[in-house]
């Protein structure tokens, strides 16, 4: 096995370092003033200096540190030093300073240089990007470890300015575009910083009219480039070669990105660029050095491979199997056994009357199966083992947004109570439109509000759905309430709840200057062997009031639950919290507060961030993959410790990977807050394993645990239909809370 982890080896135990006490505005003086010879930077009371010339004189006091007991300082160093280095070794490089990143200068690794006219060779660029970031964890021998890791990704640039496209009449209208802010002292040794700043409204001369979040402001043509995305990159290279022919180059470009993507490619250059680091000289003018071993061998004696779970299909956990469709097929769901409401649904079908062959088609087989089907011979009926299942049908005669509620008022006023799902023709055409203008995000609020879940179904889905039926059954089971399979669970403790927290900030939009005035928080609750028990949402509130609104909104759902399911004083409870984006890490400050609400309690909690973005990969080069794909990705299952708190565990691995354009799945980190009085390690790590075969989506794992994946689902939908007329998404929710009506 091996990693994008360089080690980073000293030659000392304790350094000597310069820094001066902290006060306002101080750092940026000392930048404006020193930046040619010094760097500078802030940790806790103090400014530190490292000097980067020979002739750099000395500003501050020198003190002598301890590597293992100042990793913040030694971090900051090495990030200081690193960029001196690799800056001494290539003048002419702009780098961005943390991470680390700069474009290839070769044109051999500029994908588009073979692909683009001649004349825009060296102008519109898809270059590969290194980034160097650099992490620190504890080994086996409870020592910190420094190390570089190291990555490569591609992106696209066009280098001509506005003014310059607008002279050659490329049409800038509604373009997005973006503007570059460089610091007084950075001199041109820094890359500037780029911002979204808005779509052009109108061009005057040589200034464009900027739709801004502050409103329409002016900004000079020369000073703004086309925002990088495919968007702009697709009508500025339709507008120069042609519509079919730009499809061609893109779409040859993009073949070319999977191949060089690939996990042996991508680390055979990681390597090179690895042995070019490990030759520079690391060392500031206060003899603060390092070096960058060569050697990203995993010889961790703590990893560990996590078997395969078997799903347990009935209340008495004697009707297992490790195939979730094999174990339906033998057994049914597991709400069969645990009591379930809904086992004659009455759905709501709406469809285009041109389709109304294929859909009814559909409709039969979904419920009673396709004979001879390997995994469905026996549709939704037998698989779930439902007493009925009726639909009432409503036609379309247009994808109009009125046609469609009209067609759900129809249904409603039918029935003398709600639906209990219902099913909706939808197209790829509808993406192209505003929320408030699709017809499909209408119908879907129109519906929630009516305490009813949604399956959406493609025209062409229901003519070929040999390979999605199966799925989609699963999906509507689950939007209905039932539990198609659960997880084993932990019997040491007397009660535990899993529990993901997500978040999002409702900003106007995405450029610079947004106001993120609104936070929003989504709570989803899970019994220990992985059954949905409830999902909570805050109020939209301003930042300074969301964690006070996020307990009070936990501690209601924690109230609600414990009387559901009888918790007694002096039980022992143990309560994981999963979080995927934590707000500066204030969550694990609103737990612990949380906690200490319930003393009649015998509480023990973990606080665990999980991370799907993050510069780990990890390389199984013996691993051969399957018919060529996931080839040296490792297994399912495989774990790395970082440490007593940090975990790398790959939740998708080589047998998962569908298709080469997909790319290399990476690791999961699993990370434990040090406020967290339950410390199990491979507990939280092997928790989290089991649960991303809970999704319910598919019947394949999934690339997070359905609590982190649930909060997402949920905060997307709510974030789409926010401003849909009518829409409240409280009255939602309650109607809603049990079923899992967002997947």
């Amino acid at each position: 096995m091996k990693s994008n982890f360089y080690p980073i080896t000293f030659d000392f135990e304790e350094f000597d370092v310069q820094r001066i006490p902290f006060r306002e505005g101080l750092l940026s003086q000392l930048r404006q003033a020193h930046n040619a010879t010094h760097s500078f930077f802030r940790r806790g009371d103090f400014i530190y200096i490292s000097p980067g010339t020979s002739n750099a004189e000395t500003l501050g006091q020198t003190v002598r540190l301890r590597i293992q007991e100042h990793p913040q300082v030694v971090s900051s160093l090495i990030k200081h030093v690193f960029f001196r280095a690799v800056k001494d070794a290539q003048p002419t490089l702009r780098p961005e300073f943390y991470p680390f990143r700069f474009a290839a200068m070769r044109s051999e690794l500029d994908l588009a240089w073979r692909h683009v006219p001649n004349n825009l060779r060296g102008v519109l660029t898809f270059k590969r990007i290194t980034e160097v970031q650099f992490r620190d964890h504890v080994d086996s021998n409870e020592r910190l470890v420094f190390g570089a890791l190291i990555n490569h990704r591609y992106k696209w640039d066009l280098s001509r300015n506005c003014k310059e496209l607008f002279e050659v009449s490329f049409d800038l209208t509604n373009r997005e575009v973006t503007g570059t802010l460089s610091p007084d002292y950075a001199d041109g040794v820094v890359a500037p910083e780029i911002s979204l700043l808005g779509r052009i409204h109108q061009v005057k001369g040589e200034e464009a009219l900027i739709d801004t979040n502050d409103g329409l402001k002016n900004y000079s043509l020369k000073e703004l480039h086309l925002h990088n995305s495919r968007e702009n990159i697709n009508a500025f290279l339709t507008w120069v070669i042609g519509e079919s022919q730009a499809e061609r180059v893109i779409r040859s470009i993009k073949d070319q990105e999977t191949q060089k993507l690939k996990l042996s490619v991508t680390m055979a250059e990681i390597e090179t660029m690895a042995q070019w680091l490990s030759k520079l000289n690391y060392r500031n003018y206060d003899s603060f050095g390092f070096r960058i071993i060569q050697d990203n061998s995993v010889s961790s004696p703590a990893s560990f491979s996590l078997p395969e779970t078997n799903l347990i299909f009935d209340l008495s956990k004697t009707r297992v199997h490790s195939k979730p469709s094999i174990g339906l097929n033998m057994y049914g769901p597991y709400s069969r056994s645990a009591g379930f409401a809904e086992n004659s649904p009455r759905i709501l079908v709406i469809f285009h009357r041109q389709n109304a062959g294929d859909f009814t088609k559909f409709l039969a087989d979904l419920r009673d199966g396709i004979p001879g089907h390997q995994w469905f011979p026996s549709g939704m009926i037998g698989k779930y083992r439902l007493t009925s299942m009726s639909y009432h049908i409503e036609e379309l005669t247009n994808y109009s947004v009125e046609e469609y509620l009209k067609a759900i008022e129809r249904g409603l006023a039918r029935q003398d109570a709600a639906f209990d799902l219902a099913i909706i023709e939808t197209s790829d055409s509808f993406r192209r439109l505003s929320n408030i203008e699709n017809p499909y995000f209408r119908a879907k609020a129109m519906l929630y509000m009516q305490g009813t879940s949604v399956q959406s179904i493609k025209p062409e889905t229901v003519r070929s759905p040999t390979y999605t039926i199966d799925g989609i059954a699963l999906q509507i089971y689950a939007k209905l309430g039932g539990t198609p399979w659960t997880i084993p669970g932990d019997q040491s403790v007397d009660r535990e709840l899993v529990i993901g927290i997500g978040s999002t900030i409702l900003r106007k939009s995405q450029y610079a200057g947004a106001t993120q005035a609104r936070y929003v928080g989504i709570s989803t609750f899970f019994s220990a062997d992985g059954k949905y028990l409830a999902n909570s949402r805050t109020q939209n509130v301003a930042y300074e009031e969301y964690f006070d609104e996020l307990l009070r909104n936990l501690k209601s759902a924690l109230d609600r639950l414990s009387n559901e399911y009888s918790w007694n004083d002096g039980d022992r409870i143990r309560l994981i919290f999963h979080i995927f984006k934590p707000i500066k890490n204030m969550e694990a400050d609103v737990v612990s507060r949380l906690v200490a609400e319930y003393p009649q309690y015998n509480i023990r909690f973990a606080f665990v961030t999980l991370v799907e973005r993050h510069p780990y990969i990890l390389y199984d080069e013996h691993q051969r993959g399957n018919n060529g794909k996931g080839t040296n990705v490792p297994s399912r299952g495989y774990a790395l410790p970082l440490g007593t708190r940090e975990c790398l565990v790959h939740l998708l691995g080589s047998q998962e990977v569908r298709t080469a354009r997909h790319g290399s799945p990476t690791p999961i980190l699993v990370r434990i807050h040090e406020q967290s009085t339950f410390l199990d390690l491979q507990y939280i790590v092997q928790q989290v394993f089991k649960f991303s075969r809970l999704s319910f989506r598919s019947f394949n794992p999934s690339y997070a645990p359905a609590t982190i994946l649930y909060a997402n689902m949920l905060t997307r939908q709510l974030k789409e239909l926010r401003a849909i007329p009518g829409w409240n998404s409280i009255v939602a929710s309650t109607q809603l809370r049990q079923k899992k009506w967002f997947l």
